[in-house]
């Protein structure tokens, strides 16, 4: 028995090493598993070199968050010119008769005029004061400037009418029947009583 495994010990030693002489060769040269396309040999990425492309992939460049925030945001000077162009338009209108419900171009109601002069500007409003009186960042009365709107609420317990700050004190707005566009100031007891604050909208 120990002389048939002496006699067959030479074949099962260079058996095996051949196998670690091949185990060796493929340790050293970092070789993964290949596979034959059009005669050529490709290597075969491992599961490992796919989930590191994978995650690679889905984190974007920090440079893309920044471009499209700065897009998105407005600069004072930008709002300040939008505001001009508004306070410009509102004048345009002065004298134009009040009708309940009209939004321009040759008669308004108070909301319709807002409406109306921001939409001839491509800017989106909703059509009635107490909805316009959500959009836009608040203003208090000591920060207003030309183009800001002003909330009023005159004869119930929620926004009810709307006018446009045009500087000094003095807004644009269309009042009530029979009464055409016009100016009045905040300083003016009555609406000083009734003014509730300002909403400034960036383009």
């Amino acid at each position: 028995m120990r002389k048939g495994l002496i006699t067959a010990g030479p074949r099962v030693i260079s058996g095996w090493v051949l196998m670690l002489a091949l185990l060796i060769q493929l340790a050293v040269s970092g070789c993964a598993p290949k596979r034959v396309v059009n005669g050529k040999a490709e290597q075969i990425p491992s599961k490992r070199d796919k989930k590191k492309t994978a995650i690679t992939l889905d984190i974007p460049a920090p440079e893309a968050h920044g471009k499209v925030q700065n897009e998105t945001k407005s600069t004072p000077l930008e709002d300040l010119q939008l505001g001009l162009k508004v306070a410009t338009m509102a004048r345009e209108q002065l004298d134009k008769p009040y009708q309940w419900g009209a939004q321009g171009p040759e008669k308004f109601d108070c909301s319709g005029l807002v409406f109306y002069i921001f939409g001839a500007l491509d800017i989106s409003m909703p059509r009635v004061s107490r909805q316009q009186a959500t959009v836009g960042a608040k203003v208090e009365k000591s920060e207003l400037q030309p183009g800001d709107l002003v909330f009023f609420i005159t004869s119930c317990k929620t926004i009810n009418h709307v006018g446009i700050y045009v500087g000094s004190s003095k807004f644009i707005h269309a009042p009530r029947r029979y009464s055409p566009v016009r100016y009045d100031s905040l300083n003016d007891s009555w609406w000083r009583q009734r003014f509730k604050f300002g909403r400034r909208i960036s383009g």
